[in-house]
């Protein structure tokens, strides 16, 4: 274990005290009944990782002070002054959001390591956190329409495939304005988006181009099945004739996302796309969090029925993570217009379910 006087924003696993470790491998235990399941053993690979880390910053902030020691259980040391200090010495290095998402991440590891205690407190305390943290950057100027984002998009898409796209710097653009307009009309978050494989996720069907990210591999469990939008199909097509096999590795890949060298391009790489492209053609960088919140917050522009909609868009289970964390409307500018949105509603959207949801760039079918 490293040294109290050594300073470690985090603490690796191997070097937790072994009744953390212990612990944490009882929480996240999969098995059946007879071999004891533990309580955090749903808990998405991803979902495991940021939780390991966050309880990591913790002890790393204990190990600092001289508060890790053998001897103590993991919950005695989680008390309401040790944790006050902890949230002191994240709101003097980190930002706001920051702060709440680590010590949400320590309370449900709490939760899981000790199910049968009670953790009250410090959920009020993360509740507390989280209604007085606000962004240090003012995400809405950056923000652009999604309209003006898309058509942007299709514009620069009807400039390349004019091109013989012969060229990388051709092939390379139409793969990118392609990227850019498919995530603004179906605003995946980043990890589904790069993910996407020809006949896995992405499927020709009868009825047209169907895209289909399954329950397990989305953040919430909750499968997204959308139709491919109309409008870029013929873009769809060409990608796939023409520049996606320029890329093409051997053996080949299914990925549909493909870096110019032939590997399925990383969450890394696909942001820096997104940053360039949209920094070239909009002249301000929206990178692909921003893009959700772009969309959402166009919808929330149209209608109060359009902003329901928003929701299962983003592949949210609550609407209210969606006004939360992506609506930035102008809610006068919206309630003006609502008199004329509710006049051409039946003209401009499809009923699906009993709800009114606007069309993007294509249909939608459910999420």
């Amino acid at each position: 274990m490293p040294r109290a006087t050594e300073w470690r924003r985090y603490l690796l696993f191997n070097d937790w005290p072994r009744a953390d470790r212990t612990a944490w491998e009882t929480a996240v235990a999969d098995g059946d009944v007879l071999e004891g399941r533990g309580p955090a053993a749903h808990w998405a690979p991803a979902t495991m990782v940021t939780n390991r880390r966050h309880y990591g910053r913790w002890l790393g902030f204990l190990c600092h002070l001289g508060l890790l020691t053998g001897n103590c259980a993991p919950n005695a040391r989680v008390t309401r002054e040790s944790v006050r200090a902890f949230v002191e010495h994240l709101q003097s290095e980190v930002a706001p959001r920051t702060v709440v998402c680590t010590l949400v991440g320590l309370k449900v590891t709490m939760k899981a390591m000790y199910p049968r205690e009670s953790w009250r407190w410090l959920a009020d305390l993360c509740n507390a956190l989280n209604r007085m943290s606000e962004p240090r950057k003012d995400k809405r100027a950056r923000m652009r329409p999604a309209e003006e984002i898309y058509s942007t998009a299709i514009a620069e898409l009807d400039r390349v495939r004019t091109t013989p796209l012969s060229r990388r710097i051709e092939r390379v653009a139409f793969r990118d304005s392609l990227m850019l307009a498919l995530m603004v009309a179906r605003p995946l978050r980043l990890k589904n988006f790069i993910r996407i494989k020809l006949g896995e996720h992405l499927a020709h069907e009868r009825t047209g181009w169907d895209l289909r990210i399954p329950g397990a591999q989305v953040k919430n469990g909750q499968p997204l099945d959308f139709t491919f939008p109309d409008a870029l199909v013929p873009y769809l097509e060409i990608y796939l004739d023409r520049v996606r096999p320029s890329f093409l590795p051997k053996p080949q890949s299914s990925a549909l996302w493909l870096g110019y060298r032939g590997a399925p391009l990383t969450a890394h790489g696909a942001y820096y796309r997104f940053i360039f492209i949209t920094k070239r053609l909009l002249n301000v960088a929206i990178n692909p969090h921003l893009l959700r919140d772009c969309a959402a917050t166009s919808l929330a522009n149209q209608s109060p029925a359009a902003a329901l909609a928003a929701g299962a868009l983003l592949g949210h289970r609550n609407s209210s993570t969606t006004e939360r964390y992506y609506i930035h409307a102008n809610r006068l500018q919206a309630s003006r217009a609502l008199n004329s949105v509710l006049s051409s509603l039946r003209e401009t959207h499809d009923d699906y379910g009993g709800r009114l949801v606007p069309r993007l760039g294509g249909g939608r079918r459910s999420s």
